[in-house]
């Protein structure tokens, strides 16, 4: 199943922000970083204020990601709009 979203500038920088981490530690712990690298690369590609089309494995990863990143925010006492808001626009 997949689901189109849209995608603001704030919503792909915050869920790039959310996947690198996530990217680097699969690769340092040897695993197979494919899906989300490729994942990077799509969001990376929409252009801003357009709709983009996601399966429903890169929804949880995004996910995922999105909220680890919220809570480590939430954690120092950081603002977490942007999560907020990408967290709403994936359920």
């Amino acid at each position: 199943m997949t689901r189109k979203i849209k995608l603001t500038r704030a919503n792909k920088s915050i869920l790039l922000k959310a996947l690198a981490p996530y990217y680097y530690q699969e690769k340092a712990l040897g695993h197979n970083t494919e899906n989300p690298g490729r994942l990077i690369l799509k969001i990376d590609s929409v252009p801003a204020d357009k709709k983009a089309t996601f399966s429903t494995e890169e929804i949880r990863l995004m996910r995922i990601t999105i909220n680890r990143l919220r809570n480590e925010r939430l954690g120092k006492g950081q603002y977490t709009d942007a999560a907020d808001d990408m967290l709403l626009k994936l359920f």
